[in-house]
């Protein structure tokens, strides 16, 4: 018995490693399964996951910048346009995704912006397609240094991108507007967000005709080194320009306008009277086309190209005076005597004169104590005396004969009290005094003061520069009523027209041609010497209508001035407005003449042999 005892041992001993192998076979099975599972996962159902992730570690996707559309004014000349220029960019696609301090501070000295600037941008961005744009327009000194000094900017790439560019600067900048990059709440014209890196119009035109100028941005994608460095172009997606905008602004006219209003700021401060503001409008009135718009003071659109900076921004958006506003058709101010052709054109059509009809102007009106400006005293006047000196005493008469309701419905008829249809933003509908209104408003009763302080475009009337230049527009051209209009055409990529506006008549006035050349009297004789136009207007050498006011304020009063030429067939009506600043025919007069001159291309603006700068030192004054 004892022979077997080894043996039986063996077997023991061989099965329980037998066992082992088992076993050891089966976790090495198992273990495999799971790795090949863990493989399968990862390469068939996750497969593209980690390709992105591998390719994200060698492979950019940098967007290119579309060009914008270019804005010409009617006669060719760039009035918004593109440049190349150098951009500091940071693929948002890189690991860490942001900047240490010793990146913050060499790119902070080399860029000239804060670190704190840089950081906010960063983290602001850090959704971004493709790049977050830490500098626009850098110069080729600081890209070429950063080039240089790659090491020590891993990730940090320079890019050539179009800079928007306006050639005149601050001339007609509420007009074209500006552009800043998309953020994520700004949507595409099918109402998608938009790429971080995009540029949008945000203001004027720019951002009123953003669906064609901005183009599609493109792609360049590009292979990188493990220190982020560039190693081969890869493949990408071209951009494609904007649509280019024919404008019917004239860039001569515009910047003269621009400077006049200038000149005559300083020369108004020089004498006293600081102004917070002025407008001004040269319409064609016989297709409504804008040739010039101005509005006082402005801004320089170009510093939104670069980056605004939080000091230059600071600048604009602290002026107590807002030269981002559009004044011409967004601020609201009293007609003054402008009104008066209004009221007029009712009185005869009511019957309720005649223009020959006399009444006695002692100073001040009968029955409520109601004078004229400066206390003058006219004596007998007519309708076309009343026009020609501006007279108030007269005015407060038809008022008074005609009552709230007819010199509103009139007011209406010639467009007032809503917004002219121009295809900017931000109009405004202006009002129309009437005795609903002040029902409404301040529920009170009306009285017969207030219809006579409205017959003179007082009380609760308010208009806009451009709603005023338009009512004498439709006086000018016969009685049609035009929506005024900026863009004349919009470009294909191929110079063909994608689309054309037309002038559109929006109504005709239910005034009389008997009326109608009536006021066109009157109107001519405000310019002749012994109206309040006189002073400038008696011996121009064009045929010239046109009518001043001085609207009262809190302050010093408002002055308006408009006029049209030729007389016997109107190509031009100019208005302008000066805030607080006396007078329309000694503030707003002067630049309404340089306007005229240059379109004219008289005075200053005709050939030396024929300069012509006379002018009268008579006529009466508002």
């Amino acid at each position: 018995m004892k022979r077997h005892v080894p043996s039986i041992l063996g077997s023991l001993v061989k099965d329980k490693e037998e066992s082992r192998y088992v076993r050891m076979i089966y976790a090495a099975i198992i273990l495999l399964l799971v790795l090949g599972i863990r493989l399968f996962w990862m390469q068939i159902i996750e497969g593209s996951y980690y390709r992105n992730e591998a390719d994200g570690n060698r492979i950019r996707h940098l967007p290119q910048l579309a060009s914008r559309g270019v804005m010409y004014d009617r006669n060719g000349v760039i009035l918004a346009g593109s440049r190349p220029a150098y951009s500091i960019i940071m693929p948002v696609d890189r690991k860490k995704n942001s900047l240490d301090e010793e990146e913050l501070t060499r790119l902070s000295s080399m860029l000239n912006k804060s670190k704190d600037d840089l950081k906010k941008k960063i983290e602001d961005n850090k959704l971004a397609f493709g790049a977050i744009y830490l500098a626009n327009d850098v110069g080729i000194d600081v890209a070429t240094l950063i080039e240089e000094k790659k090491d020590e900017f891993p990730g940090i790439e320079i890019e050539v991108n179009p800079l928007r560019v306006y050639p005149m600067g601050a001339a007609g900048a509420q007009i074209l507007g500006y552009v800043g990059e998309a953020g994520p709440d700004d949507r595409d014209a099918e109402g998608n967000p938009y790429k971080t890196a995009t540029l949008i119009g945000r203001s004027g035109l720019e951002r009123q005709y953003n669906q064609f100028l901005e183009g599609k941005n493109g792609t360049r994608t590009i292979e990188v080194n493990a220190s982020g460095q560039p190693v081969r172009y890869v493949d990408g997606e071209a951009a494609v320009s904007g649509n280019n905008i024919r404008l019917t602004l004239d860039a001569h006219l515009q910047q003269v306008a621009e400077d006049a209003i200038d000149r005559q700021a300083r020369n108004l401060a020089a004498a006293g009277v600081f102004t917070t503001g002025a407008s001004a409008v040269a319409i064609d009135p016989n297709t409504g086309a804008i040739l010039a718009m101005v509005s006082w003071p402005s801004y320089d659109p170009n510093k939104f190209s670069k980056g605004i900076s939080s000091a230059d921004w600071k600048q604009i958006i602290e002026n107590k005076n807002h030269p981002m506003q559009n004044r011409t058709i967004s601020a609201m101010y009293p007609p003054g005597s402008l009104f008066k052709v209004i009221t007029g054109a009712a009185a005869l059509e009511s019957k309720v004169t005649t223009p020959t009809e006399r009444i006695f102007d002692s100073g001040k009106h009968w029955l409520v104590d109601k004078r004229n400006s400066e206390g003058e005293a006219f004596g007998w006047i007519n309708f076309y005396d009343a026009i020609q000196k501006s007279d108030n005493v007269y005015f407060y008469e038809m008022g008074r004969r005609l009552g709230i309701d007819r010199i509103s419905a009139m007011a209406e008829e010639f467009g007032l009290g809503r917004a002219t249809g121009i295809d900017l933003s931000g109009e405004a509908d202006g009002n129309v005094a009437s005795e609903q209104y002040k029902l409404k408003v301040f529920h009170q009763d009306w009285y017969l003061g207030e219809t006579m302080d409205a017959a003179i475009g007082q009380s609760f009337n308010l208009t806009t520069p451009i709603q005023m230049a338009m009512v004498y527009a439709s006086i000018a051209n016969g009685g049609f009523r035009y929506r005024p209009y900026l863009v004349n055409r919009i470009d294909k990529l191929d110079g063909t027209p994608l689309k054309i506006y037309s002038p559109e008549q929006t109504g005709t006035l239910p005034v009389s041609k008997t009326t109608l050349d009536d006021i066109h009297k009157a109107l001519r004789m405000v310019m002749t010497k012994d109206g309040t136009g006189g002073l400038l207007f008696s011996d121009y050498p064009v045929p010239i209508a046109g009518k001043s006011g001085t609207a009262e304020t809190n302050g010093l009063d408002n002055g308006w001035f408009v006029a049209y030429a030729p007389f016997d067939k109107p190509e031009i009506v100019v208005l302008c407005m000066f805030e607080h600043s006396g007078f329309g025919s000694e503030s707003a007069a002067p630049v309404v003449k340089q306007i005229m001159n240059a379109y004219f291309h008289l005075g200053d603006f005709a050939p030396a042999k024929n300069q012509d700068t006379k002018t009268s030192k008579n006529g009466g004054k508002e």
